[in-house]
């Protein structure tokens, strides 16, 4: 029965003492540190593959009373989209010296002979075929992106391949035979423009 007694009395005897602080006091010499600064430091910027021209750029920043303000800068030059936009704030001392900036590097130059009838050298924005063959006829598809370019055969030779290039502006490369020419189909990794004019051993295909 002691042990019952025990059990039923109140809960305020076991109460917290109401004289004791909820949380225990710093120690009197820790001093809480200011918050540091959380400093933009980049930002890549992408544009869409139809951007041609750069013209200005607009930065939308927050004043010390916390209004609004806008700051436009007119800029101009062309536009490689593959290249994404860089910005960045330089946080450095004002005693240290300026980082080196490396240029850009420009895409390589890659030749592919798939067949001693057409061989493919592509250098940028430009693609070179070497072929014997003339064109009969060229198109472009909007939707995915591609270039179809039909050329006179001459021989009753099969000719089937399809290749990626692990390139820029041109993705893949394929060759296809059909009763009265050969196609091949250029894959693109965006919108373009494209000229053709005969070469000696050729063709060349030029992106704009």
């Amino acid at each position: 029965m002691k042990t019952l007694w025990i059990l039923l009395l109140p809960l305020w005897i076991f109460a917290r003492d109401p004289f004791e602080p909820l949380m225990t006091p710093k120690e009197s010499g820790e001093v809480s540190l200011p918050p540091q600064p959380n400093y933009f430091k980049e930002q890549k910027i992408t544009l869409p593959s139809s951007a041609r021209k750069i013209k200005k750029i607009t930065l939308t920043y927050q004043n010390m009373d916390g209004s609004i303000s806008e700051q436009e800068t007119l800029l101009e030059g062309d536009i490689d989209w593959h290249f994404p936009f860089l910005l960045s704030q330089e946080i450095r001392p004002l005693d240290a010296t300026p980082a080196i900036q490396k240029p850009t590097p420009a895409p390589g130059v890659s030749k592919f002979e798939p067949f001693e009838e057409f061989v493919f050298e592509l250098s940028g924005k430009k693609l070179l075929i070497q072929t014997p063959y003339l064109i009969r006829r060229d198109l472009a598809l909007a939707s995915p992106s591609k270039i179809l370019i039909d050329f006179q055969k001459k021989t009753k030779k099969v000719l089937i391949k399809d290749f990626p290039t692990g390139l820029p502006y041109i993705k893949s490369i394929s060759i296809g035979t059909h009763e009265e020419f050969y196609r091949v189909t250029l894959e693109l990794d965006g919108q373009y423009r494209y000229s053709i004019k005969p070469q000696k051993e050729g063709f060349s295909i030029e992106l704009r």
